[in-house]
């Protein structure tokens, strides 16, 4: 192994020295302020949130049968599509595996063809409201 001569070692080692004493941290303190009125927007939208009927959004239906290929047919799918929402939905006497919460018909639509490939009886559907 060859060590640096001591010239080279010692130039390198008062550079970093002056470097180091060149650079220092700058340190501050933040102060943020904000409108009072921004915390009243936030908890209006979480209310609205929560009362967003979502009975109105569109659903793709995948299987409908037993519990047991319901259950692989929904783990098929969230292998193929994990970043969508998948539901087991059971209506007596069969179960059913619903996918994803289209706000449109179109929206639904351009998915089903992507799902199509891998369940071919899939298709799009508005589920029943529900009873209050």
């Amino acid at each position: 192994m060859r060590f640096l001569p001591i010239r080279k070692l010692t130039f390198m080692a008062l550079g970093l020295f002056f470097c180091t004493e060149i650079t220092n941290a700058q340190e501050g303190q933040i102060n943020v302020s904000q409108d009072p009125k921004i915390d009243k927007l936030l908890t209006y939208k979480t209310e609205i949130n929560q009362e967003t009927d979502n009975d109105n959004r569109f659903r793709i239906q995948i299987f409908n049968g037993n519990r047991k290929n319901a259950e692989k047919a929904k783990s098929r799918f969230e292998l193929k599509h994990p970043y969508i929402q998948s539901k087991l939905k059971f209506e007596t006497p069969n179960y059913k595996v619903w996918i994803g919460n289209f706000r449109t018909r179109l929206e639904a639509d351009r998915y089903l063809e992507e799902v199509k490939d891998l369940f071919p009886n899939a298709f799009v559907f508005n589920p029943p409201k529900k009873k209050k």
